[in-house]
Order: structure tokens, then sequence, then C-alpha cells
């Protein structure tokens, strides 16, 4: 039997960004059930929203000390992977759905500026938004290549001396006071602790804990500009998230034709047998409609789409924490459609939970208490 210092289980984002950090601290397995960059969960696609902005100043602080790892990732590889082109909020104006964000990112000494409808449509002409809106626009707000970002984090990993094994699935674990064994059809590993960073798949490796998760299959939609791209170029057109609306989407970028645009809310509970890569035609049309209200000057056609899952907590908080029987074991996940900007912090909040002792919360300077698993009530 092969013996690491840690396992960690899933190469996604937060698996990958886990392995990175704790590669330097001793020697580490990384598992990945199926190929590295496959398309099967949450971590691929050619952009991600990096963004600053949230409503509570504890994710502030997390999406700031990500941005710092991202940076940190950038330098040791040379790849550069926050492309920077600001983020406007919408909202409806005079209803105070932008206060508590505005407040957050002010507290925490970020760069926030309130604009009125005239002033989004006078600085950027993508948007045709009416009187009836206001925005918040955070110049920190990037875009990431999702899998390019993944690649990056694996192979930094493996820099630093990680072992990586992918088409490995975990078929048991057993955890015991003095360490962990895990079998796969390869063989069995041992190791002082572990790291389960399974995505989608996270309730099915730990099935004890029964963990309340549920599995959306989200799509987003590639739809053709118009006549004027300048209008939809990064650095003209920032990323948007329309509260008002119900979409998100980005500048061009993945495509030289085409920008993305999704839906957060509205996606059907799957079981993961049945995940697919078909495209809702209903949904599709709602935030095709949807998209061509807010900007105009799209020509609309849909060019592409591509599927994800989103493994959301009751709450849509993450989880970050320790088996409640067996601290050696560290769960990570919990995305809830918003962790691939934070990949970093919490791949290094999971390997700092995974080595130090302690009470959960004194392993990290992170803020982290909202993310324990006890409060979803498990066993």
């Amino acid at each position: 039997m092969q013996r690491f210092d840690t396992i960690v289980i899933g190469a996604g984002v937060i698996g990958a960004a886990a392995a990175w950090r704790l590669a330097g601290r001793g020697r580490t397995l990384l598992l990945e059930q199926h190929a590295f960059l496959h398309e099967a969960g949450s971590s691929h696609g050619g952009s991600r929203i990096f963004r600053h902005a949230y409503e509570d100043r504890e994710h502030v602080r997390l999406a700031v000390a990500a941005d710092a790892l991202w940076g940190e990732l950038e330098a040791a590889t040379g790849e550069r992977l926050l492309h920077r082109c600001g983020g406007l909020d919408l909202g409806t104006a005079g209803h105070g759905e932008l206060d508590g964000i505005e407040a957050a990112l002010r507290a925490e000494g970020r760069p926030v500026e309130r604009l009125d409808g005239a002033a989004v449509r006078a600085r950027f002409p993508a948007f045709g938004v009416g009187d009836d809106v206001e925005a918040l626009y955070q110049p920190d707000a990037a875009i990431v290549p999702a899998t390019r970002a993944v690649a990056t984090l694996l192979r930094a990993a493996a820099a630093e001396g990680a072992v990586l094994r992918d088409r490995e699935p975990v078929r048991a674990i057993d955890a015991a006071a003095d360490g962990v064994e895990v079998t796969t059809p390869a063989g069995r590993y041992g190791a002082e602790r572990l790291v389960v960073a399974a995505g989608p798949w996270l309730a099915g490796v730990l099935p004890e804990l029964a963990l309340p998760l549920r599995v959306e299959q989200q799509q987003v939609l590639y739809l053709r500009v118009g006549a004027d791209a300048r209008a939809f170029a990064p650095g003209r057109m920032p990323l948007f998230i329309d509260r008002h609306g119900g979409i998100y989407g980005f500048p061009l970028f993945e495509r030289p034709d085409a920008v993305k645009v999704s839906a957060h809310e509205g996606a059907p509970t799957i079981r993961l047998e049945d995940r697919s890569d078909r495209i809702d035609p209903e949904r599709a049309a709602a935030t095709v409609a949807a998209a061509r209200r807010l900007l105009p000057g799209l020509d609309g056609e849909l060019v592409g789409g591509q599927t994800c899952l989103y493994t959301k907590t009751p709450d849509e908080r993450f989880v970050l924490d320790r088996h409640p029987e067996h601290p050696r074991v560290v769960l990570a996940g919990g995305g809830s459609g918003h962790a691939f900007k934070f990949g970093p912090v919490l791949g290094e909040i999971a390997a700092e939970l995974a080595t130090h002792d302690g009470p959960a919360e004194r392993a990290t300077d992170h803020p982290i208490g909202g993310f324990a698993v006890a409060r979803l009530g498990t066993p």
C-alpha cells in the first residue's frame, strides 16, 4: 500500500487548489474519477465570473484573498488567469437590493460606484437599461478561463511534487484515529489525512453524513452580437449580474462573435446519472429574450450552449469543515453556483483544516464560521 501525507479526492477547482497548497506541506496524492479537465461536473468551460461584490463582508474578504492567490498562481506559472473587465450589478432603482453589496464593499475598502440608468447607458453602450434601473460598478471584477485555470492549478500542484491520478474512482474510505485508507480499482492508499472535494459527488462519497445537497443542471448560452461588436468588447462592456432581469453574462471573450449569458435561477434538480448535454429550449428562449431586452444590440442568434452542474446546500453557503466523526477527513464543497471564483482560497482553507490540529475555526485566518457541516443537520 502506497502512503502519503494527504490524499485529495476530486480534481475540480477546489480539489486542484487544495492539492497545490498541500503539495508543499508533504507528500500529496490527488485522485480524480474521470479524466482530468472533464466536463461532467462544475469546473469546466471557457469563463467564470470573478468579483468582490457580495452582500456580506465575509464573502468580500474571501474574494479579496482569492484575488491574491490567483495572482500568486499567475506569478508561479506565467499564466494570465484574471482578465479584468469590471462588473455591474443591476437592480431596480429605489428598491435597496444593491445597498448591502455596496455597504460590504465599502466596509472592506473595495472600490465601487453607484450608477443610475442614464449613467449605465452612457458609459456602457451595450446596455439598454431604463431609468428604473440602478447599478453598482466594481472595477476589480474579472473573467477567469475555467478549464485553463484548473489545468494551471494541477500543473502547479505537480510542480510542487503532488502525484496526480485520473480515471481512478474511490470505492471505499476507511477512517481511523491514526489516519485514513482509500480504496480504488488500482489498489489501496494510506494517508494521515484526507480532503474530499468531490463536487456533485460529495454526498455519495460520504454517504454516512446524509448531506442535504441538491444538484442542478445549469445551461449557458452563446448569443451572436450585432453589427457593432465594439460595444460588447471587454473594456467597453463589463461582466454583469442583472438582478432586475434574472440573468448574468460576459462580454466577448470565449468567442469572437458571441457573448455568454445564463439564468442563475430556475434550473432543474437532477440525479447525477441523468446529467445530459441537452439545452432546454424553453429555458433558453426565456434567457435569450431577457438578454435581448438588456442588450438590444445583440443579434440574438443562439450559436452554442453548454451544461454544467450546481451543487447546492439549503442556504447556498459552502461546506468547509472537518468530518464530525473523523477529524482527519476534511469536507470542501457545496459550491452552490458561486464557488469557482473562490477556488484558490477554498483549497487553501481545506489544506489548513487538514494540517492543523484544534478547532476548525482556529486552523485558518479566513472566515469559515458559516460553513460548518453541523448547520446542515447531518447525523
